[in-house]
């Protein structure tokens, strides 16, 4: 017995010291890494299962340092974006901001039906309903047409596809490809690590980006209401981004490298509507989206407006909101009044106090669900993409967001911000301060989990 015990002493010993240097090596917040030692330490066996699931983070990619570029040459937002994710400024775009599930449905599918060569979809959710048959259906009948076809789904966000719906696809002759599946009891910290990206890309010409999913809850609404979202048509220079970033994640999930010019048409666009594709993931060397939020909120001079479903910001996120309200700027943040996560919107209500201390507006959207992604800054540059103003979406997951420079469509997106916040009811300080200290203990809790959320 005494010899059992003395191995499983070893053995213990061995797995935590292991687990700690593990930890260590990730080099996060103290905080971060203060926490999941004590786990592992305490609770061995679940703190490193928990650890390997939700915790660890691959190392980060090596890139050699970027090309000098002067800043005369750039204005500093612009440069950083071009530095830290090599998102070049492409200037000649035609861009259309699509409202809601109605507008962004029927436009993917227009262009789906007028698809010559090829197609390329990624999401993250693709809903077996009435939206994901139609959209299926379509692509299925430009398969057979003779269209390359690709689509791409996360395995995760889109578990619910049966079977019989993905051999339906290929059958026609539509090749699909699911990212990063996880097979239980066999996973691994792959099931945190997940494709958010929302990605169409018809003929090399015509890109669609933003937040909404494929399913019909943006059309009908479910228990939550009407989800409100929005959406990109893009063409021009960008288009090539995303077709790059799409062959990218093919490549990742199906193994197979394309690269063929005939994807890359030249663009006929002579408009000028400057932006920048930013991507980023667990493996990049930088955590761009969320350096380009923290850059856009700090060079803020007069306005911030973000929209977002889940608001679990990072320590500098955070900071960089409560500065830019004491400096004077007005800051505006909208979040759903109620959410598809109670866990997260407790852990979203609990940073609501140290906003509304420092100024910050608050507004919580009561006419669905918000699950808009959006930030507008100074009436001169606004932000629509995948990625939620949580940690989960700036550290963890495959992303995509736009950085816009053109006036009218900033304007645009501008409104749509102005339009929720007249759909929403503003967290007045008194109130807010007065919630039960039942509330308030939940939301602390909830908070404690927040970076796993």
């Amino acid at each position: 017995m005494t010899g059992l015990w003395l191995i499983l002493t070893i053995v213990y010993t061995i797995v935590v010291l292991v687990s700690l240097v593990l930890v260590i090596e990730q080099m996060r917040e103290p905080v971060w890494s203060f926490a999941w030692m004590m786990s592992i330490v305490f609770i061995p066996v679940v703190g490193l299962l928990l650890f390997i699931l939700i915790g660890y983070r691959p190392a980060r990619q090596r890139k050699t340092a970027p090309p000098h570029i002067e800043r005369s040459e750039r204005i500093p937002f612009i440069t950083l974006l071009e530095n830290n994710s090599d998102a070049k400024l492409a200037i000649h775009n035609r861009l259309e901001v699509l409202h809601n599930g109605d507008n962004t449905f029927s436009s993917i599918a227009r262009e789906l039906a007028r698809a010559r060569e090829s197609i390329h979809i990624e999401y993250y959710i693709f809903c077996e309903d009435e939206v994901g048959t139609q959209i299926a259906l379509l692509l299925e009948q430009k398969a057979r047409e003779g269209v390359e076809v690709r689509l791409i789904f996360d395995a995760v966000g889109s578990w619910k596809l049966s079977k019989a719906f993905i051999s339906r696809l290929r059958a026609s002759g539509v090749e699909v490809g699911s990212f990063s599946p996880v097979s239980f009891p066999w996973f691994t910290h792959r099931l945190n690590y997940r494709n958010h990206r929302k990605i169409v890309v018809v003929d090399g010409k015509v890109a669609y980006t933003g937040g909404i999913n494929i399913a019909e809850r943006y059309l009908k609404g479910d228990t939550m209401g009407l989800w409100h979202d929005v959406h990109l048509r893009i063409e021009g220079d960008a288009v090539a981004d995303f077709q790059r970033l799409f062959l990218s994640d093919w490549s990742l999930v199906r193994g197979v490298t394309i690269d063929s010019p005939r994807y890359f048409p030249l663009p006929e666009v002579t408009e000028q509507a400057p932006m920048q594709v930013v991507w980023s993931s667990v493996s990049s060397r930088w955590s761009a989206i969320s350096q380009a939020f923290f850059a856009a909120i700090t060079g803020a001079a007069r306005t911030i407006t973000i929209s977002t479903p889940y608001f679990i910001p990072s320590v500098a996120l955070l900071e960089a909101l409560k500065v830019a309200a004491l400096k004077g700027v007005d800051v505006r943040i909208v979040i759903p009044a109620k959410s598809d996560s109670r866990l997260v919107h407790l852990a979203t209500c609990s940073f609501v106090d140290g906003l509304l201390s420092a100024g910050v507006k608050v507004y919580l959207y009561t006419a669905g669900f918000l699950h808009s992604k959006l930030i507008a800054v100074d009436g001169r540059m606004a932000s629509v993409g995948t990625a939620n103003m949580d940690i989960r979406s700036l550290e963890d997951n495959f992303e995509v967001s736009t950085f816009i420079y053109d006036r009218e469509v900033v304007r645009q997106l501008s409104a749509t911000l102005d339009d929720y916040i007249s759909h929403s009811r503003r967290v007045m300080p008194d109130e807010w301060y007065g919630r039960s200290r039942g509330q308030r203990m939940l939301e602390a809790l909830a908070r404690l989990f927040s970076p796993l959320l």
